[in-house]
């Protein structure tokens, strides 16, 4: 490579959600070259369905190497140990795999892993907040002295115990994004409508109706956003009272859709059920979106993390 190739790092990034695929060239904070494969009808549903959309227009020696972000669990930024979006990467050592066929350096990060660097690179100046995305699912990480404080799976927090409690996406009874989550809010949109005999007009996703249908003043959408901003109150009271934050940057579909009309039922709950209600006070808890536009901060925050883990400057 040449001395200004060089300079201008290049890295492959791969982002994997719940509503598919996204592939980008990321340059420090530039993001160029975005596929999203839910735009361009794109299926991925094994290996080598992705290995080719990562590796579609990739010249190996124009690259520094290959990143990819992936809720779920991931062992030593390699393998792909439970993947909540993408069971069929489960087990599969997806670094490694991906080395053997493009000859290029590649690692793994936890998507929220990502988000979180990407949000710290965009917001310099905040050295301790939570990074929370609220979209199909629910995912968090800590951001302390430059760093991610621990691996943490925020949206698998139980939230209700009970034998009756709603199935997520991991497997496991009562999570937190099985109860507030996108998808488990979609879910529960569907069942009230038809109870009240309400129908979802076709051109309408069922959250977005629900936004419509709150603005508008209906009484069910009313009760249904207070039932989902009291749940995710009690959540972030849980979290509040362990970290004592100043700050939780958000993301995701729902949270860019929602949080402003939650955000008072939010922090009125956690003042309800906390020991110091003065720790969730606006002056003491700020709340701001992330200032990446598109969910580019995971992007951004992969090829980072995939710089440090490699000492590349």
């Amino acid at each position: 490579m040449s001395n200004q190739t060089k300079k201008e790092v290049c890295i492959r990034m791969v982002d994997g959600g719940g509503d598919g695929f996204r592939r980008a060239d990321v340059f420090g904070t530039e993001v160029k070259n975005l596929v999203v494969t839910k735009e361009r009808g794109i299926k991925i549903s094994d290996f080598n369905s992705l290995i080719n959309f990562v590796t579609e227009d990739f010249e190996p020696d124009k690259f520094d190497g290959i990143a990819y972000a992936l809720a779920g669990v991931i062992r030593n930024n390699d393998e792909v140990t439970n993947s909540p979006n993408a069971h069929f990467l489960d087990g599969i050592r997806l670094a490694f795999e991906t080395e053997e066929k493009t000859k290029v350096k590649s690692a793994v990060f936890n998507d929220m892993e990502a988000a979180v660097n990407g949000m710290a690179t965009l917001l310099p100046e905040e050295k301790y907040f939570m990074g929370i995305t609220w979209s199909s699912g629910i995912g968090l990480r800590i951001w302390k002295d430059d760093k991610i404080l621990s691996v943490a799976e925020g949206g698998h927090m139980v939230l209700d115990p009970s034998p009756f409690a709603p199935l997520c996406g991991c497997g496991k009874k009562g999570h937190t994004e099985a109860i507030i989550g996108g998808h488990a809010i979609k879910r529960r949109v569907i069942a009230e409508t038809e109870a009240l005999g309400i129908k979802i007009p076709e051109d309408k996703r069922p959250c977005q109706f629900l936004d419509e249908e709150f603005a508008k003043g209906e009484i069910w959408a009313k009760n249904l956003y207070q039932m989902i901003g009291q749940g995710m109150g009690i959540f972030l009271a849980n979290v509040q009272t362990l970290l004592h934050l100043p700050l939780i940057v958000w993301k995701g579909t729902f949270a860019f859709k929602a949080l402003k009309a939650l955000e008072p039922i939010i922090r009125s709950k956690m003042q309800e059920v906390f020991i110091d209600p003065s720790w969730v006070d606006e002056d003491n808890l700020r709340f701001q979106f992330t200032p990446a536009p598109d969910d580019k901060d995971a992007l951004i925050g992969a090829a980072q993390a995939f710089r440090t883990f490699y000492q590349i400057d």
